[in-house]
């Protein structure tokens, strides 16, 4: 049995799949019901890694009769995907489940594998035959998993709507989520290309290029979910509710002096400490630091301030960002520049933060200024 470099890479990156399977099993505090749907995706994916890596060791005759039992859970990675996404993005939707029906195509593909297998000695034009079912194939899996990305990334738009988070670095998971949407949408153009290279006409790019091409996607997707569980593993865990839905509703929940021991340390941490200006800050960091649990901070945020814990971290980045365009930081500095120093982590997450504060951007903010002063 020889190798080549390239499969020896993909083994690899199996090795490394298998790993952060079940390194993700034993994440603290963890989101099991959005990370096992990505372990079911990390698992399908190294399945197609090693059937690129050693399929060829096995006989063409074999492979006729028995190979597309593994490409049933190619119509699996559609509706895995989506469910992962709403689980990861909505903590109410935790064991979100998809209707039966959207695996019903996966299980008749299954059910038509058993009649190939049945009736492959029959077969007379080989030739024929496998050319439908190649393109049959390629283009149902290619309809099926565009139409999950096209719905997943609706999702996703809704989420940025709509979803108002009491954590400040909400924009990670969304950044998280756009690079596994986007690793999927380059697979799914690669997808098409093979079968325009197929079965339209002959492109400079050769089928077997495709294949290894896509499959290095799938490899990358791994290295994602791998990089992001080392470096952000705030998004594997459970989060916290918005809106304190899981509080009980009563008033006095806190004494008097509790409510003002927790006024006093959050408005110090952000007055004195300037606490505000640690881009990774969330409700747990803040309740960790001033010595509360998270149920008691949030009822405090919304009850007394008024505020989610969002809400009160973004006046307090804004407030920043206007007293140094007052000492013109601007003139030296970059606006984003500022705003990362005042604990934003990106532009996007700044600006509209920024216009929800102050009904400006902050481009019309400071061209205000500047006109004022010449008056």
């Amino acid at each position: 049995m020889s190798i080549s470099l390239y499969e020896l890479f993909l083994v690899l990156i199996i090795g490394q799949c298998i790993f952060l399977i079940f390194a993700i099993q034993y994440i603290p505090k963890k989101h099991t019901g959005s990370n096992r749907i990505i372990q079911y995706l990390l698992a399908i994916y190294s399945l197609f890694l090693l059937e690129r890596a050693v399929g060829h060791e096995f006989e063409r005759n074999f492979l006729r009769q028995y190979g597309n039992i593994i490409n049933t859970f190619y119509l699996f990675i559609g509706p895995l995907v989506y469910t992962y996404i709403r689980r990861l993005l909505f903590y109410k939707n935790g064991n979100y489940q998809l209707a039966y029906y959207h695996y019903l195509p996966a299980l008749l593909y299954l059910a038509y594998c058993f009649f190939h297998i049945y009736t492959y000695d029959s077969i007379k034009d080989f030739g024929s035959y496998f050319n439908t079912l190649l393109l049959c194939n390629d283009v149902i899996f290619f309809v099926f998993i565009s139409a999950y990305l096209f719905k997943s990334n609706r999702l996703l738009n809704y989420y940025k709507k709509n979803e108002e988070e009491e954590l400040s670095f909400n924009q990670t998971i969304i950044k998280y989520i756009k690079i596994m949407l986007v690793c999927l949408l380059v697979y799914m153009i690669f997808w098409l290309l093979g079968i325009i290279e197929r079965f339209v006409v002959k492109l400079p790019i050769d089928i077997r290029m495709i294949w290894d091409i896509s499959c290095l996607i799938f490899g990358i997707q791994i290295y994602i979910v791998g990089f992001y569980n080392l470096k952000h593993p705030e998004i594997f865990k459970i989060r916290f509710p918005s809106n304190n839905e899981n509080i009980p509703k009563r008033k006095n929940i806190l004494g008097e002096n509790e409510i003002s021991r927790i006024q006093h340390l959050v408005d110090d941490f952000f007055k004195k400490k300037k606490g505000y200006q640690r881009p990774g800050l969330s409700l747990s960091i803040l309740a960790n630091e001033i010595n509360t649990t998270t149920n008691k901070l949030s009822w405090v945020l919304n009850n007394s301030y008024k505020k989610t814990f969002y809400e009160l971290v973004n006046e307090y980045r804004v407030k920043d960002f206007l007293g140094r365009i007052d000492n013109n930081d601007h003139k030296e500095l970059t606006l984003i520049s500022i705003a990362l120093e005042v604990g934003f982590n990106s532009k996007s997450t700044f600006y509209k933060a920024f216009k929800e504060i102050t009904n400006f951007t902050p481009t019309e903010y400071i061209r205000g200024i500047e006109d004022s002063k010449k008056e």
